[in-house]
């Protein structure tokens, strides 16, 4: 059973500042646990209910890592999920190492993406369609926040973003490789042929393409609507639209 201060301090996980501070998050879920630790991914205590360490010793026995055996009532204070789902992990965020752009890979960048669930989808979809690495703006919502831990269902052991100055890295890319961004004014993806590599730009649904990153776009590319009576819908999500966009590029990739 966890104390009243180890419960508090747990709970404050929550909130980005302590996250900041501590240089740890919580990672919560029956298939989000496994896989780290199934992972190198550096993991620091798991709390779960009995019944669910019962149920994984052969997994939990692949490393060497505290368990602490919790109540449901503790399980609720910890978890953010309206049903909570038995097992949190408490993790390190990484130092991770300045990955270095190669020949004839595909990457993302993504633009001021500020929705959790949008984040953690989209680093699910990088993940899927084998992104090489994701990159983000400054202004991003940071990928240690519980919502994208969870949308993201395990994608942030991989591919997880690298935050970086916009411009500067954008403008430095555009030098080695296309540069490919979603916008309303661009060309029809399906009528446009794509190089296998290249870094495609996902923006902010409501506000577009970040006026100071198009001095360094090679292309700019949209999703066609349906032609339809009555009207459509104004825009697509971010998430989805990433969808359908790396689903053209893996198609033109697979030819």
């Amino acid at each position: 059973m966890l104390s009243k201060n180890r419960l508090r301090d747990l709970s404050q996980l929550h909130q980005k500042k302590h996250r900041e501070q501590e240089g740890h998050f919580l990672a919560e879920g029956a298939k989000i646990v496994p896989e780290l630790l199934n992972s190198n991914f550096p993991v620091n205590e798991i709390f779960a209910l009995q019944p669910w360490i019962d149920r994984n010793q052969a997994a939990l026995s692949k490393r060497d890592i505290p368990i602490c055996a919790i109540t449901q009532q503790d399980l609720e204070r910890l978890s953010q999920l309206q049903t909570p789902q038995e097992v949190i992990a408490m993790c390190s965020k990484p130092n991770d190492e300045q990955v270095q752009l190669k020949t004839g890979s595909l990457y993302l960048f993504l633009d001021s993406i500020r929705d959790p669930g949008n984040m953690g989808t989209i680093m699910r979809l990088a993940d899927w369609f084998g992104i090489d690495a994701v990159f983000a703006s400054d202004d991003c919502v940071e990928w240690t926040n519980p919502k994208v831990i969870q949308a993201s269902m395990g994608s942030f052991i991989r591919m997880r973003p690298q935050y970086v100055d916009a411009v500067g890295f954008l403008q430095e890319t555009s030098l080695h490789c296309p540069v490919y961004a979603t916008d309303l004014e661009g060309e029809n993806i399906y009528k446009s042929s794509f190089k296998p590599e290249g870094m495609l730009i996902i923006s902010n649904e409501a506000h577009g393409l970040n006026p100071a990153l198009e001095n360094w776009v090679s292309k700019k590319i949209h999703i066609p609507a349906a032609p339809k009576e009555g009207g459509m819908a104004e825009s697509l999500n971010a998430a989805i639209a990433a969808a359908v966009v790396l689903g053209e590029f893996y198609r033109q990739r697979m030819l």
